[in-house]
């Protein structure tokens, strides 16, 4: 910037003005320049919300893009007392009827009795096969009853140990082993290969049994209290045997959560159309953006794609999803789509998930939005950059008009100078004549 200062007194005129005045004439293209540079700040802003928005769509579909996901069934037991039971994605609506005959049990083995719990139980190897496997304990130095069952609990697995007090003064302590529930957690101990002390010889007090049961009369037999195995899809939870007592399993939809998930995804979708619409507008801050614009179009492409379906329903609109009127937006019936889950769950779920070749929207928009937001060669990654390299441009042409227009005014400043010093020694002459002329006069 120029800092050559001058006042226009020997013209009269307001050079300064007049300097400042063709130096923002000079400007108007930097002007120019840095309104479009705001522009694609808030074009680049504006791409980033609306990033914001569709990655919380696609979390929405995530929500809903797998059978897992989209699960919704409830499985009731008629009695808790004896059997609670949970469904997960793998189970159908349907009812069973079970009895329990008797639950699995746990081996118990117990010492022979000692006189308190600080006996030394010798040195060397205990030898332990639970469900089948090979376990050792090491005993390479002094150690009582009550350590003994320590080690045991940290170092053996499948076999816990404890101490009972029978309450005698002499022989009252016993070591207690006690196996997981089921004939797999049957367990042997053999203390052959400790000398010395006072190791302990277990007798078997009560067998390991697997729990016996009938569903829908076929009899089972199952290695434990928890049963995940017997019917697809539900996890049996054995708390209590009657023999003969009927328990009633019903499994059905749970169309609630079910709509919930559902309404969660549209809520979503709406936000980011709502926001693409308003900002594609001709007064909106992304108009004429064309990344938005193709983001728009591949969102919607997505929602328009046609569905083969399975079962009773192949479209949105079936479900109680449409198009509300004059915009881009969706409507949710929320009892049209309960009634439809009621009706065939199976096939409102397809609509939405992965099965096989069927895709449906939730994964669809997943897939989509995962390519749109692609940190490599994403939509959003390419647009941004290209505006990026806009606003380095202008950054780089506003650099080089600020130094046309300091050479400029320097220029145009030294010429009014020049001017004004011209029309000084004018004026000066001019009075040195009339001073000259008046003395003459004078004479």
């Amino acid at each position: 910037m120029s800092t050559i200062s001058f006042s226009g007194l020997a013209t009269g005129m307001d050079t300064a003005s007049i300097v400042s005045q063709l130096m923002e004439l000079k400007r108007a293209p930097i002007y120019r320049l840095q309104s479009d540079r705001t522009n694609y700040q808030h074009q680049i802003s504006s791409l980033n919300t609306l990033k914001e928005k569709l990655t919380a769509l696609q979390t929405a579909a995530q929500a809903l893009d797998t059978s897992n996901e989209f699960a919704a069934l409830t499985a009731t037991s008629s009695n808790e007392d004896l059997l609670q039971v949970t469904a997960n994605s793998d189970a159908a609506p349907g009812n069973y009827n079970i009895s329990i005959e008797s639950l699995a049990e746990s081996q118990k083995s117990r010492s022979q009795g000692y006189d308190n719990t600080l006996v030394d139980v010798g040195t060397g190897t205990y030898s332990f096969t639970v469900g089948g496997e090979a376990q050792t304990l090491e005993i390479t130095e002094y150690t009582s009853l009550e350590g003994l069952a320590e080690r045991i609990n940290t170092e053996i697995d499948g076999v816990s140990a404890s101490i009972i007090w029978d309450g005698s003064d002499s022989g009252g302590y016993f070591l207690s082993l006690t196996g997981e529930a089921g004939s797999s957690g049957a367990f042997t101990v053999d203390a052959s290969g400790v000398v010395g002390g006072q190791p302990p010889m277990f007798t078997e007090t009560t067998p390991a049994a697997d729990a016996h049961l009938f569903v829908d009369g076929i009899e089972i037999w199952a290695d434990g209290n928890q049963v995940d195995n017997i019917v697809s899809g539900l996890s049996l939870d054995l708390r209590g045997a009657e023999a003969g007592t009927e328990i009633d399993v019903a499994v059905t939809t749970d169309s609630e959560t079910v709509k919930e998930q559902v309404k969660g995804f549209i809520d979503a979708y709406n936000d980011a159309m709502l926001f693409m619409e308003t900002s594609l507008d001709s007064s909106g801050k992304l108009y004429g953006n064309t990344t938005a614009r193709s983001v728009m179009t591949r969102i919607q492409n997505v929602m328009n794609a046609s569905h083969g379906g399975n079962g009773n329903f192949s479209m949105m609109a079936q479900i109680g999803i449409t198009r509300q009127q004059g915009t881009k937006a969706l409507e949710f019936d929320e009892t049209k789509f309960a009634d439809a889950v009621a009706e065939d769950y199976m096939s409102v779920r397809d609509l939405f998930i992965e099965n096989g070749a069927s895709v449906g929207k939730a994964a669809l928009f997943d897939t989509a939005i995962d390519q749109i937001t692609d940190s490599v060669d994403g939509m959003f990654k390419i647009g941004t950059e290209t505006l990026n390299t806009r606003i380095d441009n202008i950054d780089s042409s506003i650099e080089r008009y600020e130094r046309s227009i300091d050479s400029y005014q320097t220029t145009l400043e030294r010429k009014f100078v020049a001017m004004e010093q011209m029309v000084a020694q004018l004026n000066a002459q001019g009075s040195s004549l009339m001073s000259i002329g008046s003395w003459n006069q004078q004479q």
